[in-house]
């Protein structure tokens, strides 16, 4: 598939990367529509310290699902269309068990590297 790849901060490129397939308890969502957010702009200015480059920005986006891992257990069958939230909570911090997961002590986010 193509993809915008920054290698470094201040350099893109436009690359062809292999199709993912979905891992043990994932899914594989193609990108229908994408935004760039403050983020990305911080990733490619080189100013978000873990950043480990080179890196496919883009993680705010929307897409149909295209493969589904056979241990996913939700409603997400071939074809569903989705939008994506890329935060990862781990449900089990103070905050996150007080219903502030927006302020996870644990928090991470998907994406592919």
């Amino acid at each position: 598939m193509r993809a915008i790849v920054l290698d470094r901060p201040g350099s893109f490129r436009v690359a062809e990367v292999p199709d993912p397939a979905p891992g043990e308890g994932q899914i594989v969502v193609r990108v229908d529509a994408c935004g760039i957010c403050g983020t990305d702009i911080h990733i490619m200015d080189g100013e978000f310290p873990p950043t480990p480059y080179p890196i496919t920005p883009g993680h705010e986006f929307a897409g149909t699902v295209v493969a589904v891992a056979g241990d996913v257990r939700m409603n997400l069958p071939v074809g569903a269309k989705v939008a994506v939230d890329p935060s990862l909570y781990c449900g089990y911090c103070r905050r996150c068990r007080s219903g502030r997961d927006n302020l996870c002590e644990n928090w991470a986010a998907i994406g592919d590297t």
